[in-house]
């Protein structure tokens, strides 16, 4: 198949992974594979993603827009995932013979009357949620009623690392960690605040950087927990970012902003590492055995949270059946699998 996918390729995120993983995963199956990004963006700046297997293209504009990308006639598939007007409208003039897909990696809440997302209207032939919590609130807030369907966007290749049954805790010091952007939708500062019901015996590591690291850093200090909770800047990438993970006891996820499925819960999962998540936007797909997510708002997560603390205390964890979750679910191998068959039956239809 010649297939173009539709994402910024600039430094680092969730989309810039998720199409990355796709377009090598594709390209080594034996697919034609292109890439239009958006140029680099004033407000979020970055390395461009260096490609590998398949050909990138930076968009000029709308001009180029218009045009297809200069695709039209070759694409016989199009994925766009994002929701700029540039790429809605370069998806929409790729030619009548490509079929027109649009991913949702976002949570499916719209952004008002003037939101791009409104073109699905125009042409395209389906749409693909994230999470299937993601693909209902789409075509609801959306009113899409055309072909849907769920899968999960893809995390970057990790080397599973060997993970073993861990035996319970019992009075062991634990060590949770957060990784991600620090904003204040992250809701990070409730792990904060709410330390005193859930921390005894324990350290907290702050990974990522952002927006709320000064205001986290203040409580820290007005609370006197340095010695218990750190913050600890940028967290490295591939093996060392995966052997980092293993060292936790459990990763928390208390956002309560829009979400759309964050890939560090996969990346957790991926190393046998247990989480509590707020069960926004498509993380309730990531539920487990093994991890806890919310069903009713953030207010369970502190309950979910001594449970699971209780748990590992008491029973210990089993990495290796979370691992196995991981990559009988949501692996990229697993995955790029489930978009080439959906691809193929797409444009089957043309």
């Amino acid at each position: 198949m010649r297939i173009a996918l539709v994402g910024y390729m600039f430094g680092d995120g969730g989309i810039q992974t998720h199409t990355d993983t796709l377009a090598q995963g594709l390209a080594q199956k034996g697919h034609e594979v292109k890439v239009i990004t958006p140029a680099e963006m004033a407000n979020h700046k970055g390395d461009p993603i260096t490609a590998n297997g398949y050909e990138i293209i930076v968009q000029s504009g709308l001009k180029d827009a218009l045009g297809g990308f200069g695709l039209r006639g070759w694409a016989e598939a199009m994925v766009v995932a994002g929701t700029g007007w540039n790429s809605m409208i370069g998806t929409l003039r790729s030619g009548l013979n490509c079929r027109k897909i649009f991913f949702e990696v976002m949570s499916g809440k719209p952004g008002g009357a003037k939101d791009p997302r409104r073109l699905v209207h125009l042409g395209f032939d389906a749409i693909v949620g994230q999470g299937k919590p993601v693909e209902d609130r789409f075509c609801n807030e959306f009113k899409w009623n055309g072909p849907r369907c769920t899968i999960a966007a893809l995390p970057g290749e990790l080397a599973l690392p060997q993970v073993n049954e861990t035996p319970p805790a019992g009075d062991k010091p634990l060590r949770f960690a957060h990784f991600g952007r620090l904003a204040r939708h992250k809701n990070v500062s409730l792990l904060v605040e709410q330390w005193d019901a859930y921390g005894k015996g324990a350290t907290l590591d702050i990974w990522g950087g952002g927006e709320d690291a000064d205001h986290l850093k203040d409580l820290i200090t007005q609370k006197g927990l340095g010695d218990q909770i750190k913050l600890k800047g940028r967290y490295p990438s591939g093996d060392a970012y995966s052997q980092l993970l293993t060292e936790y006891d459990l990763t928390l996820l208390p956002t309560i902003g829009e979400e759309g499925a964050p890939l560090v819960l996969l990346e957790s999962m991926a190393c046998g590492v247990p989480f509590v998540a707020n069960g926004v936007g498509g993380i309730p797909d990531y539920t487990n055995q093994d991890c806890s997510v919310t069903s009713k708002g953030i207010d369970e997560f502190l309950p979910l949270l001594q449970e699971m603390i209780a748990r590992i205390r008491t029973q210990g964890i089993n990495r290796p059946r979370i691992q196995n979750f991981y990559a009988n679910t949501f692996s990229p191998s697993v995955l790029t699998d489930r978009w080439e068959a959906y691809l193929s039956e797409q444009v089957a239809l043309n």
